[in-house]
This record gives structure tokens, C-alpha cells and sequence, in this order.
């Protein structure tokens, strides 16, 4: 399935430039953020199961989940850029992904509640030309979060209001009405689930590269935690 996002002068359907991205992801949060710098893309979904109890280090897990991702759209590309990720949070060495259900959200929420922790976001990048791969960069960035105390309550009342089931951690860093994150040191938008800044050093010219560093500062400063 192929959901598309036309920024200015983008590609039209039915056509295909060597210069267009593909995100092989169905997150509204990595769509977002990728509108955000103004260049088109299309939506792929991707075919993968991630792994529920994963052994290797987190930044192992999230390139091999995000090169696994990109593997399963790749035969959906002609020409151009695919792009994939995958996020986890980590605590302690314990791998937290996106809870399986409300129970397991909360668990989780009171494990993080209070405490730094890492958010970790792997990402592949291939490039394709006539339907071949001739280039595949895989790469992590990692962010630490600290996230307020939280009651019981306070967990409750934020899984019910919050859909916590497709989000690694169970939380949402960009939420500002519901936020419950005390503070943020590294890349916001890799918290966010795709390290924007990083990514663009790959795959766009060094004009889009300063407009979307200074709209991400833009967007930090947005949604920043008092």
C-alpha cells in the first residue's frame, strides 16, 4: 500500500524520480515530522513483526528492526530513496517497545515514571535504482528522557486519555496537553521517533539540511517542557 505526501514542486503520482523518498512506516508521528522539512514522500507499509523479547543491545535491535522494515518495502520502489525506523526505549538495559495492551502500558509507565531513561531510534536508508539496491545506510541515534513522578492514578488517567498501545515507551514525547516528560537532552525529534537532523545529512542538499535544522529548533522550542 502506497499513502502519498506531495510537498512543493513534488512528484505527481504515476511518476517516479530517483530523488524521492519513501517512508516505510505507517506512524502519524514519522509522517509529521517529515512534512515538516517540505520535500515529498510517499507512505509505505511495511510487512514485519518486531520482536517482542529482543537479546542484543537496544541499538543492535532498532537497526536490525528498521534494515528489516526497509527489506520488506524495497521490492515496491523503481528509483529512489527508501527510508526506514524503528524506536525503543530503554531503562536499566530492560527494552521497552510499544505495550501490548493497557496493562502492560502502565507497567511500563510506572517502571519510567520519574526516572532517565534512553529512547533509541534506528534508521535504514537505501538507495534504489531500476529496483536494485546500491546503497544501504544503517545508523542509531539515542536521546535520554526523564519523565515526571506519576501516581498510579496519574498512570491511569494518562493510558485512558492517551493511546499508549503504538507508541515505544507507551508515552508520547510531543504531547503537550497530556505531557508527562520532565525533561529532554539530545534529539527531540529522535524522541519523537525519526532523527530528522541525522537523516537529512544522508539524503538531502545542504539548503533543505539548514531549513530543517532551524525548523526543528523551531519545533523544540514548540513543544518544549517548562
Amino acid at each position: 500500500m502506497v499513502l502519498e505526501h506531495r510537498g512543493r514542486g513534488g512528484t505527481k503520482r504515476g511518476t517516479e524520480s530517483s530523488s524521492l523518498i519513501y517512508l516505510a512506516s505507517t506512524s502519524p508521528r514519522r509522517k509529521a515530522l517529515l512534512k515538516r522539512v517540505g520535500i515529498p514522500f510517499r507512505m509505505l507499509k511495511p510487512d514485519f513483526e518486531e520482536d517482542r523479547r529482543p537479546t542484543a543491545p537496544p541499538s543492535r535491535i532498532v537497526q536490525i528492526h528498521a534494515v528489516k522494515k526497509a527489506d520488506s518495502c524495497a521490492g515496491q520502489v523503481k528509483n529512489g530513496t527508501l527510508l526506514a525506523a524503528d524506536t525503543v526505549v530503554c531503562l536499566g538495559g530492560k527494552i521497552f517497545g510499544k505495550p501490548a495492551n493497557q496493562r502492560e502500558a502502565r507497567l511500563i509507565l510506572g517502571r519510567l515514571q520519574g526516572r532517565w531513561h534512553y529512547v533509541y531510534t534506528g534508521v535504514a536508508i537505501f538507495k534504489i535504482i531500476g529496483g536494485h539496491v546500491i546503497k544501504r545506510t544503517v545508523f542509531f541515534e539515542k536521546t535520554a528522557v526523564r519523565l515526571k513522578r506519576l501516581t498510579a492514578r496519574g498512570i491511569q488517567s494518562y493510558v485512558q486519555k492517551v493511546n499508549p498501545l503504538d507508541k515505544a515507551g507507551a508515552y508520547a514525547i510531543q504531547s503537550r496537553q497530556r505531557g508527562i516528560v520532565e525533561e529532554v537532552k539530545g534529539s527531540f525529534s529522535n524522541a519523537v521517533g525519526l532523527p530528522v537532523e541525522k537523516i537529512l545529512k544522508n539524503i538531502a542538499k545542504r539548503s533543505i539540511k539548514k531549513r530543517v535544522l532551524r525548523r526543528e529548533v523551531e519545533f523544540v522550542a514548540k513543544m518544549a517542557i517548562h
